[in-house]
């Protein structure tokens, strides 16, 4: 059974946007809103009539929402640790100083200063972090402008560099004075910076850092929003002043543009294993191709009779490539070998086969010996690291028979 205030929000969820809208002023459906999400939130009681076609947001829900904005303004400063920084460093004098002349009183007043310093700067740290993981929830803040948003992205840019230098500065310091505490027998204060400072100082500034991250992606963002907008800007302007003009008349009689050319396939790779195939590929490039609708034939254009002379040319004998006799030598020594040939190694002692690469003539023998009902064994190269299955192949090996074994050849190349 569900709730009805799980509903409501549910509804306020799906519709964000039109309450957003609705946030800052009228919306209405000639204005853009989607009727269904007037619709919905008026049914939520999210909405309420504004005029004769307008619709506004709930003012209690506008209140709330208000509120939520207004938690942090739009240029919220963080706290500065930098003062701090300087009282350790200047406390820390004093430490070296008292500590000469022997007074125990003093040198302890001036240690829990430092400490009450630390624990400053811890408090103002953690406010810090918290401050700007709020920011980044609600966006920086409200504001309703482009250079608005401009502006506050490049303050908290500068905010948080300047926080960050302030850790650099505070990591330094802190290391140099734990470092002259241990060396001057202050074993306790030494070890109360080592506990309380040094051992926090890397997540606060890995939660900086992280934060100036955010803000760079905000500033790229809104860059790319900017230069977006001057685009439409530019081309409205266009419209408006040319209304005729009905688009970029290339001239194809030289060379084509480059914005007309289409981009370039990704190359593609030859399978490993020559008679390999997928059915589901083979499904779907069948179900693709019958949904292919059907060509239009072309009309046939009536041509005026000529006079011509017909020339039989002399019919010419079928070329023979190297491959070709290759492969014939190869078949009929497979056929009078009963303990099979390895293709690897014929290769090298016939002269036509060594024109062609290694992996293309391994490819290219044991599919046309397979074609011609020979049996060809491939002997596979060993998984890859971390693997199980075997891959490529280095060799074949054929055979006359299918029913006739023997035993795989050492590897005398790599195929693929």
């Amino acid at each position: 059974m569900t709730s009805p205030i799980r509903d409501v929000l549910q509804t306020l969820s799906r519709h964000a946007q039109t309450v957003e809208s609705s946030l800052l002023g009228v919306v209405s459906l000639e204005g853009g809103a989607p009727a269904a999400s007037i619709a919905a939130l008026r049914q939520a009681s999210a909405l309420r009539p504004a005029g004769e076609d307008g619709w506004r947001l709930h003012p209690k829900l506008r209140e709330y929402l208000q509120d939520h904005l207004s938690l942090f303004s739009a240029f919220q400063s963080l706290s500065e640790i930098g003062p701090r920084i300087t009282q350790i460093n200047l406390l820390w004098t004093e430490i070296e100083l008292v500590r000469l002349e022997a007074d125990a009183d003093t040198l302890a007043s001036l240690s829990t200063s430092v400490q009450m310093a630390v624990f400053d700067i811890a408090d103002s740290m953690e406010a810090n972090l918290l401050l700007l993981h709020l920011l980044m929830s609600t966006r920086f803040g409200d504001v309703r402008t482009l250079q608005a948003k401009k502006s506050q992205n490049r303050y908290y840019q500068q905010q948080t560099a300047l926080l960050a230098g302030d850790l650099a500065r505070l990591a330094q310091a802190a290391e140099r004075i734990e470092r002259e505490a241990s060396e001057r027998a202050l074993a306790e204060l030494a070890r109360f910076l080592r506990r309380n400072l040094l051992a926090r100082l890397t997540g606060w500034q890995q939660g900086i850092a992280e934060m100036q991250t955010q803000i760079r992606k905000e500033i790229f963002s809104i860059r790319a929003v900017e230069q977006q907008h001057k685009r439409l800007a530019r081309m409205d302007m266009l419209l408006r002043q040319q209304p005729a003009w009905r688009g970029i008349e290339a001239d194809l009689s030289g060379e084509i543009p480059d914005f007309l050319l289409a981009a370039a396939l990704a190359p593609l790779q030859a399978h490993v294993e020559p008679l390999d195939s997928d059915r589901a590929v083979r499904d779907e490039l069948q179900a693709l191709a019958r949904a292919l609708p059907p060509r239009a034939p072309q009309p046939s254009q009536a041509r005026p009779p000529t006079r011509y002379m017909r020339i039989i040319d002399p019919p010419r004998a079928p070329s023979v490539t190297p491959a070709a006799r290759a492969l014939e030598r190869l078949a009929r020594q497979v056929q009078d070998s009963p303990g099979g040939v390895a293709l690897a190694a014929w290769r090298l002692t016939d002269d036509d086969a060594l024109s062609m690469a290694p992996g293309v003539w391994l490819v290219f023998a044991a599919m046309a010996l397979r074609g011609r009902r020979l049996h060809v064994e491939l002997v596979r190269n060993a998984p890859a690291d971390g693997g199980h299955f075997a891959h490529t192949f280095s060799d074949a090996v054929a055979h006359a028979r299918a029913s006739v074994a023997a035993p795989a050849p050492a590897p005398a190349s790599q195929a693929a």
